[in-house]
């Protein structure tokens, strides 16, 4: 009861209140004085927050979104450029037609707004669909050997990939209508470190394939035994696409034996790059930036480690004396000279013509680490330092190779032959004599292929 009344009184005064109030005020105008209180203010104008409504905040977010994604996919070079550029066009359209639906806050105005931007944004979904439509191909890559590993495909740029854990396949997406690189590479690195390179798949494995929703399937199958190359097999052609790992025409161990015309110079053709181009070479190599390439051939992430291959790789002759004091330091890493062999072998093949100069860059302890590399137990450092080798043609390395053939493998003892070869050429005539003398009596039974190299090696050498 006591809040009853309470309440009840305090109606009474609020009503006392205003008839008091009216009633002053009414005596006020009477006698020509002020009112006691001030017109009220016009209804103000909603303010910009007030107008910006739910459709707007969504549009601003969802533009803001498109434009992050095909900006992150263009630097990344993960789709092709009109599909990043479509994506980016939309987020810009949508965050355009968000802030003029704000324009106005008749009703009628802002729905035609909303209805254009609506319609801009569903035309340019239907051309981004368009584009998606059956415009790519997908290539699933199995091995047993696979589960564990990273995989990279690279043609014209790095194609996006990824790992289905249910079919235990590795998947390459393809948004492309071409393929301008006549050669395709592929980066294999399995869970023991160990990273094969196939540099020479050809394109044209794929191009009839391109922008037709097709999957291919293709195998990868490691070695039997030491004598044995991995290979990449297109189940659906029934060939196989990629027989070596390295340089598509250095003959290494278990390829076909050149003729004496291409031991000179042998043609090249360029390897792993992120974005594939040529070679653009700074004057210097900034030791502080070598120094970050070669931390960055250590990092578990392949693309990283690949990227830093190619960068040291194009910073041309000045690489050689670091990179090679790094892969021949003692307890250097598997990673370090891997990856400072294949950034020299690199260098080379873009520099056959400053061999001259990239030999008087190497002593003698350097060149001796790169001939035992060309006989190492693992098989993509043994194929690239044979090639960096037999492109520099130094006649010092044949001594060198000579020397290590005794101790060395039967794949390891064919390289070795081949760094000779490549040697031979550019040796004194006496020192040609001598070397053909030394591999004649190299030869033995049950090894035709390397028969037929020394025997190549001799004509060379008359």
């Amino acid at each position: 009861m006591p809040n009853n009344q309470t309440s009840g009184n305090a109606a009474t005064g609020t009503g006392a209140t205003g008839s008091a109030g009216q009633g002053s005020t009414g005596q006020g105008n009477a006698a020509g004085g002020s009112p006691s209180n001030p017109p009220p203010n016009p209804t103000p104008n909603p303010s910009w927050n007030l107008r910006a409504g739910p459709v707007f905040k969504y549009g601003l977010a969802i533009g803001i979104f498109l434009i992050l994604l095909g900006g992150l996919s263009f630097g990344l070079s993960l789709t092709n450029r009109t599909l990043e550029m479509l994506v980016i066009c939309s987020g810009l359209g949508i965050i355009l037609g968000a802030f003029g639906s704000t324009a106005s806050v008749k009703a009628p105005i802002q729905g035609i707004t909303l209805t254009g931007v609506a319609a801009m944004a569903v035309a340019l979904f239907l051309v981004l669909l368009s584009q998606l439509d059956d415009r790519y191909v997908l290539i699933q890559l199995r091995g047993s050997d696979l589960s564990q590993a990273q995989v990279e495909l690279v043609g014209d740029e790095p194609y996006l990939s990824a790992f289905r854990k249910l079919s235990r396949t590795h998947e390459f997406v393809i948004f492309s209508k071409e393929i301008k690189r006549p050669l395709l590479s592929m980066m294999i690195t399995l869970p023991d470190q160990r990273e094969l390179f196939f540099e020479c798949i050809r394109a044209s494995a794929i191009r009839p394939h391109l922008a037709s929703g097709e999957i291919l399937t293709w195998e990868f199958r490691a070695p039997r035994d030491d004598a044995d190359t991995p290979k990449i097999f297109d189940v659906d052609a029934g060939r196989y696409i990629a027989e070596n790992i390295g340089g598509c025409n250095l003959p290494v161990a278990g390829a076909a034996v050149p003729g004496a015309a291409d031991a000179a110079e042998p043609s090249r053709l360029p390897s792993f790059a992120l974005v594939p181009g040529a070679f653009a070479q700074t004057s210097r190599a900034d030791p502080a930036t070598v120094r970050k390439l070669l931390a960055d051939l250590e990092v578990d992430a392949a693309h990283v480690r690949r990227d830093a291959r190619s960068e040291l790789a194009k910073l041309g002759v000045d690489m050689v004396e670091p990179v090679l004091a790094a892969v021949s330091r003692h307890g250097a890493s598997y990673r370090t000279r891997l990856g400072g062999i294949v950034a020299l072998t690199e260098m080379m093949r873009e520099n056959k013509a400053r061999r001259a100069d990239i030999i008087a860059r190497i002593n003698t302890p350097g060149l001796g680490a790169l001939v035992s590399a060309s006989a190492d137990p693992d098989r993509t450092i043994r194929i690239y330092a044979s090639e960096f080798l037999y492109d520099l043609g130094d006649p010092r390395a044949i001594g060198l190779a000579l020397r290590q053939f005794p101790r060395a493998s039967d794949n390891g003892r064919y390289n070795l032959l081949l760094v000779v070869k490549g040697a031979v050429p550019y040796a004194s005539p006496a020192r040609k004599a001598q070397t053909a003398v030394q591999v004649n009596a190299l030869k033995a039974s049950g090894t035709p292929k390397t028969n037929q190299l020394i025997e190549s090696i001799e004509q060379l050498a008359r």
